[in-house]
């Protein structure tokens, strides 16, 4: 096997400097069409394949490339709706940017240090829905690069924050379904630990409100703030299954409940399934309500009224700001997205209740 081609060896065939074929692969600009059609051509004879990755990253401190941290395993990623449509946004930034996306599952049940989260290259980090508590966190923070969260954690001045105003909406949400008559309001939350291994069920308010998951934490003071004091069941995951085995609890036990908000289409859409397994009518027995509105939610039987946030435009602007910040070196910033509410048939008046509840 004959010698390995390198940058040298193609500058002393060419009788130019080394200088002068990087530029050919780095900054074309600065050459001449003629020299640089040369250099190349003579590149492909000799089988060259172009400067070492390694050694441009070394000279520019730069991999171009941004991580995305989760806080679940990777096939979450791949089948959470609210998830992928996030990534939607991210990736069409990075295309428009070349820059490339690193995956980095943190999942609550593998410690941090068998991820490949500390040792990954990356210019930045995104932090999707991550519990200010979980271990990802603060390796994130030591690894002392851009770092920008999306919904959680809120770590104020020290990295840059995109989501939506969470007590806001719920309470939106509430206010529209005491408008239709509602007072006996229940609420199916996401999972309130950082770990989520420690079961799921009802849960006081105390809990709710005192949770190091933000987006439950707030969502909860959000229906308070309209005086309703919600039946609060926490489900054990944010996907249909979870919502329906919680709702199921929550209905039997609290058959007085005229209206349930899902803290995610997916668990509302798992409420409306427990509604269906327990012969009520949605929304005539029960009125069902979600955030998100993920494309599901408006062709879900019954269509689901949700609190619709830019699922797309989040992400996009995530990965935009980020790699404003790598190139910048900005200073954080912070980015509250509207919100908007779109009813549909899953919430309607409430109904009429009597002393008889034996059924």
């Amino acid at each position: 096997m004959g010698r390995r081609v390198t940058l040298q060896t193609l500058a002393d065939e060419l009788g130019v400097s080394r200088t002068t074929i990087s530029n050919a692969y780095n900054h074309p600009e600065q050459l001449s069409d003629e020299l640089r059609d040369r250099i190349l051509t003579t590149a492909e004879r000799l089988g060259y394949a172009g400067p070492s990755a390694a050694g441009r990253i070394l000279r520019t401190g730069r991999h171009h490339a941004i991580g995305v941290v989760f806080t679940d395993d990777l096939r979450f990623v791949f089948t959470d709706p609210d998830t992928t449509t996030f990534l939607q946004g991210v990736a069409e930034a990075c295309a428009d940017a070349g820059t490339g996306v690193v995956l980095l599952p943190s999942p609550v049940a593998m410690p941090v240090d068998q991820t490949a989260l500390p040792h990954a290259a990356v210019d930045g980090f995104l932090l999707f829905s991550a519990a200010e508590a979980h271990p990802a966190v603060q390796t994130v923070i030591a690894r002392q690069r851009p770092m920008l969260t999306v919904d959680e954690p809120d770590l104020g001045a020290a990295a840059s924050f995109i989501g939506i105003d969470d007590r806001g909406a719920a309470t939106t949400l509430t206010h529209h379904l005491m408008s239709l008559g509602h007072e006996r309001i229940g609420a199916v939350t996401l999972p309130m630990s950082v770990d989520r291994l420690d079961g799921a069920g009802r849960r006081d308010l105390a809990a709710a409100t005192g949770s190091p998951v933000r987006v439950v934490r707030e969502r909860v003071l959000g229906v308070l703030d309209t005086g309703v004091e919600p039946v609060v069941w926490e489900a054990g995951a944010n996907d249909p299954d979870a919502g329906r085995a919680a709702a199921l609890e929550l209905l039997r036990a609290h058959p007085e409940v005229t209206a349930v908000i899902g803290f995610s289409d997916q668990l509302a859409i798992g409420v409306t399934q427990a509604a269906t397994r327990l012969g009520l009518d949605v929304p005539g027995d029960v009125s069902v309500v979600g955030f998100d509105d993920i494309p599901r939610a408006s062709t879900w039987d019954v269509p689901l009224t949700t609190i619709r946030q830019p699922l797309v435009e989040k992400g996009r602007l995530a990965a935009s700001e980020l790699l404003a910040m790598i190139d910048d070196e900005r200073a954080p910033s912070r980015h509250d997205l509207p919100i908007e509410l779109v009813v549909r048939r899953s919430s309607g008046p409430a109904r009429a209740h009597t002393s008889d509840s034996s059924n």
